[in-house]
């Protein structure tokens, strides 16, 4: 198991360990509603809001293989977390005072508030004596002991009015005023506000003759909104005691972070254009939209600043622009209907490109420069996409050391000037020999650095969308559906983890076919197993594979008591179904799992896939009754 908490074993973990956690919630909403006339209605709503989580945690040293003085041996945890939520909404809603009835008005204004308290209290204790003993107060070793409290402001102002003629031509605004307690008194409050017009085309007097023509309409809409920090005390300036700079035996206190009086939302600007069309008599029903949006003053977090500043980071940063364009479009067929079946048939499907075409002055574009084992540089490229992948091209394995020579761009050896053939290198810290990974030398000066790290994939799909069917017969129903991703790629970092053979953490079966002696140059051999090599796993396109992937993502069957049963039951109606999620998944990828998050707030994230646990089958039986 190497130190016996990189790589364990998942099983002990969940058999021998604890993990209970109580949990409270209460909920409580109170509405008064007014109705001042035909026309204008005054709704005031009141909610609260109440959490309770005690969690105990409890890691016996028998689950993993840590030595003995590790932090981790016999650790036990207790947590206590509360929240209370208070939201408030004083709205005035009006109607259409029109007695001409082609034309519809209505909309509100509403003033709301929301505020959020939390709660706090965590210890850790390890080096228990005893396996019986599960409790971190006893008198053991405390890893850390703490509690905090926080609390957070919400006001919103927001106006709304829709208005449509005719049922045809339809005209929706919205303003919007927030201020977050995220921010100082410069910048509080944002702006925000919309505007979409729609066109129901279909019930235009001069499409009258088309008899196939249902329902449909095309709309076009431009909105503002913004996004406030996820953290609201990064504003604030904190200080520390610290050791440097002391007095005496006195401690100094040293400010160690900046005070971030500017902060402001960070706002998305985005337009849309879509339609809906519905076909031969709602057999056929799509809806399609494209769309973009600028986000600008991003909120680039825990951003790295030089140095010289007296600080290394700051805690938000508002700067750069960010662009993501693309289009949804989804269609629903009814196949077939009669009395007695509905069968029908849908598909989604979508695609987002998402670039960076602005970036923060003095924005350093390249977060990690290392190329040593298991490291991948990360960089971030003016117009290409977030999730961009650069490594080295992996060609395999060197059969012997004849093999091991620098070439030029026709492949032509290189020789130094003693007429002596040079050797592939890393850095200039190691000579290749047989056995050794063989990596591609893109400028062809015989070294393998920072100068050979090129572009080897994206995380983005192309598509992206999902697929499905319904039937009903009779009383009996079934439904299917389908997820999917085409297009993208994914570092596989389990295999970067488990493959790379050059200390003595536990490895995968597929070490078995590795280059044992010279000459060796089967396909798909791996590299020599090399106790600390420097270069024996290198981030390269060795570990990039395609994640395209279908998932059988819910299938479900129900069936509903007839109405003759039910009244003999005293029920109005039962429905018993028994539905499954994500049975099986259809997938190239050698890795866990090839559905892995994103996170376009990050501009250095990658598609790294860490499998730390595999998506679960969820079976559900439930019985749905009414009286």
């Amino acid at each position: 198991q190497g130190s016996g908490l990189t790589y364990f074993n998942p099983v002990a973990v969940a058999n021998l360990g604890r993990r209970g956690e109580d949990f409270n919630k209460l909920e409580n909403t109170f509405m008064l509603q007014y109705r001042v006339n035909d026309w204008i209605t005054l709704r005031e709503t009141v909610s609260f809001q109440y959490a309770g989580t005690k969690d105990k945690r409890y890691l016996p040293y028998n689950a993993i293989g840590a030595d003995w003085l590790n932090y981790q041996i016999n650790k036990a945890e207790e947590s206590n977390n509360n929240q209370l939520g208070i939201q408030t909404e004083t709205q005035v809603a009006f109607g259409s005072p029109f007695k001409n009835k082609k034309h519809e008005l209505s909309g509100a204004i509403t003033w709301s508030t929301n505020q959020q308290r939390s709660r706090w209290m965590n210890i850790q204790s390890s080096k228990i004596p005893s396996t019986n003993i599960q409790d971190p107060s006893v008198d053991a070793v405390i890893n850390w002991i703490g509690t905090g409290s926080g609390e957070n402001r919400l006001l919103s102002g927001t106006s709304n009015i829709n208005y449509k003629y005719a049922d045809k031509y339809m005209f929706q605004t919205i303003l919007r005023a927030d201020a977050h307690s995220s921010f100082g008194a410069n910048h509080r409050w944002g702006m925000f506000y919309g505007i979409s017009l729609g066109w129901r085309f279909s019930n235009e007097s001069w499409l009258n003759s088309i008899p196939w023509l249902g329902e449909s309409m095309f709309r076009i809409g431009y909105g503002v909104s913004g996004r406030q920090p996820g953290d609201v005390y990064a504003r604030f300036s904190t200080y520390e005691s610290t050791t440097t700079g002391a007095y005496i035996l006195d401690p100094a206190i040293a400010p160690t972070r900046l005070q971030l009086n500017n902060l402001r939302w960070e706002t998305i600007a985005s337009w849309n254009f879509g339609g809906e069309f519905s076909l031969f008599k709602d057999r056929l029903f799509f809806e399609g939209d494209i769309y973009k949006k600028l986000t600008s003053d991003l909120l680039f977090n825990n951003y790295n600043i030089p140095l010289t500043t007296g600080y290394d980071q700051l805690r938000y940063l508002n700067g750069g622009e960010m662009t993501n364009k693309g289009w949804e479009l989804m269609a629903d067929l009814k196949a077939f209907r009669n009395k007695n079946w509905l069968v029908s048939f849908n598909i989604n499907l979508s695609q987002n490109i998402n670039t960076f075409n602005k970036l923060p002055e003095n924005f350093n574009t390249e977060r990690s420069t290392s190329i040593g084992n298991g490291q991948y540089p990360l960089r971030v490229v003016e117009g290409e996409p977030i999730g961009s992948f650069f490594g080295f091209r992996y060609l395999g394995v060197y059969p012997s050391d004849k093999e091991v020579v620098a070439k030029d761009a026709d492949g032509n050896i290189l020789y130094d000037i003693k007429g002596k053939i040079i050797p592939m290198r890393y850095m200039d810290s190691y000579v290749f020999k047989g056995g050794d990974p063989m990596y591609q030398d893109i400028n062809y000066d015989g070294k393998i650095d920072i100068n050979d790290v090129v572009y080897i994939g994206d995380s983005n799909p192309n598509l992206i969308g999902g697929v499905g069917s319904n039937a009903k017969f009779k009383n009996w129903d079934f439904s299917v559906s389908f997820h999917y991703r085409l297009g993208f790629d994914i570092i596989n970092g389990i295999a970067l983890q488990t493959q790379a053979m050059n200390s003595r953490d536990n490895q995968s079966k597929a070490v078995l076919n590795r280059w044992r002696v010279k000459g060796q140059q089967e396909k798909g051999l791996l590299p020599r197993a090399y106790m600390n090599h420097p270069a024996n796993n290198l981030g390269s396109d060795r570990y990039v594979e395609k994640g395209n992937f279908v998932r059988l993502n819910n299938i479900k069957i129900g069936y509903m008591l007839s109405n003759e049963i039910c009244r003999k039951l005293g029920v109005r109606k039962v429905n018993v179904a028994l539905s499954a999620r994500k049975l099986f998944t259809w997938t190239g990828y050698t890795g866990q799992d090839p559905e892995i998050g994103q996170d376009a707030s990050n501009p250095f994230w990658i598609g790294v896939d860490y499998a730390r646990t595999p998506p679960p089958k969820i079976f559900s039986f439930s019985i749905g009754i009414g009286f």
